[in-house]
């Protein structure tokens, strides 16, 4: 069955993230992202001095984990798992601007 389609997104929108982890399976976290336009994208990305950290912030609103999603658990999220911020941050965009596989 087909979804309506709207003009205005959705402001928040599911994906599970796929996070590498040494010795181990990969593991799998469902994000919840804030969809932001694509002005919006740009100007964030343009800002001097934005870290991966400071984007993943603005682009996330919480996760499912039973730890809260906070800067503190972020970054010991990131300090554990090194591909963990560019994980999220591939996954947000591939989401955004529909790069899907293909079967």
């Amino acid at each position: 069955m087909a979804t309506k389609f709207a003009l205005k997104p959705n402001p928040i929108f599911k994906k599970n993230v796929t996070i590498p982890r040494a010795g181990q399976e990969p593991g799998i976290v469902t994000f919840s992202f804030r969809h932001k336009a694509l002005e919006e994208l740009s100007d964030l990305e343009k800002q001097e001095g934005i870290t991966g950290k400071m984007l993943v912030m603005e682009i996330v609103e919480a996760w499912a984990l039973p730890d809260e999603f906070n800067q503190e658990n972020l970054s010991l999220l990131f300090s554990n798992y090194p591909q963990a911020q560019k994980a999220v941050i591939e996954a947000y965009y591939e989401e955004m601007l529909g790069a899907r596989e293909k079967n």
